[in-house]
């Protein structure tokens, strides 16, 4: 009989030691050597024919590193099972030599989530920000709207180009005589006020007029990015091949229709106003959630598997890869995250890692759980705020292997409500952005 011992190292690791007896080793043993005999070939035997004794001379090696490897395989998890023990990782294994006529020892060293019993969740002072939305709000989502929806038309003949203007450009750039490859371009398109092209290039184009040819010198900086460059006197010929200035849509009924389903313009207002109040509804329970986790974690210190940090440690930084390549970034050419950047979204990590343990510790300890009917409620309600059929994003989900991500999500909410439903919360106005009291500050 397999004999398993269990040793606290922390709260959080364990170190596991399995003894398996002789007999099953020798009986495993026996049988991996059967399998082999079946398959190897070894000059001057037929295929099956091969002696024991030959076979432990070439395979021996072989044949105890996969014996072992089986019988850490069919003994670990069934023992930890037996002892009642999830392991969050499998931090190394230690095994003995295995031998044939002697029992097999190895040892085992484990993560495993710390024993809690949460203090402080009831009776919570909760603040909740009250934000107003006002007709300034709304009127800064139209003007977004139309900045959007614009289209490009020619300057007037009358005037030169400016600030905003779309042009196309020919750009020749010479220094000492000789052409720079580099900057000289043909059929440039640039939009005015970006300075795309150089650093403080575009302010120098004001007033062209089409077809005209401008004669400019410039210095480029001494930190420029080519190195061959740098501090380099340039001569430039620009000619205006081409200038577009953005028109706005007029503000009103049939600028909303064009939008979508709007028959007015008070129908739009309308829209944005109740997507506004969503978004500050949804600010404001973040808000309370996050007061919910400073208070939790303020009353309850405990360790946490480190396992469990570095693998949020790489969601986040995975996060941010996702966010840059939707910007059109080739993650083949992202350099890997640095121990610097790591560290530096660690407490970020620990953060969530502590609060996801607490939430659940919560979760199990006033028996909240999900049904599949709130399962199926909530899938369908996240469809509908992301424009798509509830039965497709099930299958989405299934098919990723993201339904009980789902699931465990929609359990933190439920229990975020719980603690809410018996804390004191207070309505007050939402604190001013940090820049804008910086701001009054220096006034």
């Amino acid at each position: 009989m397999t004999n398993i011992e269990i040793e606290n190292i922390s709260d959080v690791k364990k170190k596991v030691t399995v003894e398996v007896p002789e007999e099953q080793v020798q009986n495993m043993l026996d049988a991996e050597y059967r399998d082999l005999k079946k398959t190897v070939q070894i000059k001057g035997f037929r295929k099956g024919k091969v002696p024991l004794n030959i076979l432990r001379s070439y395979f021996k090696d072989k044949v105890q590193a996969d014996t072992a490897r089986k019988i850490i395989e069919e003994t670990l998890q069934p023992g930890l099972d037996e002892k009642k023990i999830v392991p969050v990782s499998v931090l190394n294994i230690d095994p003995e030599t295995i031998e044939a006529g002697k029992p097999f020892k190895y040892t085992a060293e484990i993560e495993v989530p710390p024993p809690l019993d949460v203090q402080g969740y009831t009776g919570l002072k909760l603040k909740k920000y009250v934000r107003e939305v006002d007709e300034k709000q709304i009127d800064e989502r139209i003007q977004n709207l139309r900045e959007r929806n614009a289209r490009l038309a020619p300057i007037p003949e009358s005037r030169g180009v400016a600030q905003g203007d779309h042009l196309v450009l020919d750009i020749k750039a010479e220094s000492e005589g000789e052409t720079i490859s580099a900057l000289t371009v043909t059929d440039y398109h640039l939009e005015m006020g970006r300075n795309f092209y150089l650093p403080d290039f575009d302010k120098n184009l004001e007033g062209i007029k089409v077809e005209e040819t401008k004669q400019l010198t410039l210095d480029l900086p001494e930190d420029f990015p080519r190195k061959n460059l740098a501090g380099k006197t340039v001569a430039f010929e620009i000619t205006v091949k081409e200038a577009k200035e953005r028109i706005l849509p007029e503000v009103d009924d049939d600028f909303a229709k064009d939008l979508g389903e709007f028959e007015t313009l008070e129908a739009l207002k309308e829209e944005i106003r109740k997507d506004l109040v969503q978004i500050v509804e949804t600010r404001s329970k973040k808000d309370m959630e996050e007061q919910t986790i400073d208070a939790l974690l303020e009353a309850n210190s405990f360790e946490v598997p480190e396992t469990m940090v570095e693998s949020q440690i790489d969601n986040l930084l995975n996060q941010t890869i996702q966010n840059l390549v939707a910007h059109g970034l080739d993650p083949r050419k992202l350099p890997a995250p640095s121990d610097a950047q790591r560290n530096q979204v660690r407490p970020s990590a620990e953060r969530v890692v502590r609060s996801g343990l607490l939430l659940r510790s919560i979760a199990e300890k006033e028996a909240l759980e999900i049904s599949d009917e709130e399962l199926q409620a909530g899938i369908a309600e996240r469809a509908e705020q992301i424009g798509m059929s509830a039965d497709y994003l099930r299958d989405q989900l299934e098919a990723n292997k993201m339904t009980e991500e789902l699931r465990a999500s929609l359990l933190q909410e439920k229990v975020f409500k719980f603690i809410q439903d018996k804390a004191e919360i207070t309505e007050e106005a939402a604190p001013e952005p940090q820049e804008t009291q910086q701001e009054k500050e220096e006034e």
